[in-house]
């Protein structure tokens, strides 16, 4: 998988593993990744925190040749990770998500990019759209069925957050940004405005296995060609490098939306 050849590169991993790929796991993490994970109260978020970072510094240890443990970064104003120390021709930009049993990365040359994944589960989706997404979203997950809501709640809930890891800032202004109509919630790419006025596409990622939903945002400009895409195991990765697992490209699927409409705070 090479940035220069793709406009997204995108890992989807699985990160359920035993207790040696965990502690292979935390080899691996920088030593800021090594702090942030002490800080983790309970075993089983420290476990996944090290297995997700370590799928990070795996990929961009390959991509930069640099070693994982020494990747360095640092935030942007807007709050964003990037890579430092990087050469000239690197500039790679990241977003990273991960969820119960499953992490997404995505990679790019440069350009922002924003990913982020869930696993749909029960939760009060018509009450909490109601307080944070735009009237007609609410309108349509509230429609829905208790036992179908969360599906449509955390369809664009993954839009909004990609949307928020692309543009940087907080996540209760991107929850009012609109990112479907009323009438048509079904996968598919949608455009919409960020905060500062930037046009940005986000697409429905069908990579990720039921019960996972999850989204990939990128400027509108450089969101129409095909993202490349490399499903595999962390253990897999761990032990074989990011080349490992299946490859395919995620074709670029229909624009669900007119023109983007004003992002709401």
């Amino acid at each position: 998988m090479n940035p220069s050849r793709a406009r997204v590169l995108l890992w989807c991993v699985s990160t359920g593993a035993t207790a040696r790929v965990t502690a292979v796991a935390r080899e691996l993490l920088p030593a800021q990744d090594r702090e942030r994970m002490a800080q983790l109260r309970s075993a089983a978020d420290r476990d996944a925190f090290a297995l997700s970072h370590a799928v990070l510094a795996r990929c961009l240890g390959a991509l930069t040749g640099v070693a994982p443990t020494a990747l360095r970064f640092a935030l942007q104003t807007e709050g964003k990770p990037e890579l430092v120390d990087q050469g000239p021709g690197d500039r790679l930009a990241f977003s990273l998500s991960h969820t119960a049993g499953l992490t997404l990365l995505a990679v790019t040359r440069g350009s922002p990019v924003g990913t982020d994944v869930e696993r749909v589960r029960p939760v009060a989706a018509a009450r909490i759209a109601q307080r944070y997404f735009p009237a007609d979203e609410a309108a349509a997950v509230a429609a829905r069925t208790e036992r179908t809501a969360p599906e449509l709640f955390f369809r664009l809930w993954v839009r909004k957050e990609a949307g928020v890891k692309a543009w940087g800032g907080r996540l209760v202004q991107g929850l009012g940004t609109r990112v479907c109509t009323a009438a048509d919630d079904r996968p598919g790419a949608v455009t919409t405005r960020g905060p500062d006025g930037r046009t940005w596409r986000v697409r429905d990622l069908a990579c990720v296995p039921a019960p996972y939903l999850a989204a990939v945002a990128v400027p509108r400009d450089e969101g129409e060609g095909p993202i490349e895409v490399r499903t595999l195991s962390v253990d897999q990765l761990l032990d074989r490098g990011p080349a490992a697992g299946h490859a395919f490209r995620d074709d670029p699927p229909a624009d669900r939306r007119g023109p983007p409409t004003a992002a709401r705070a």
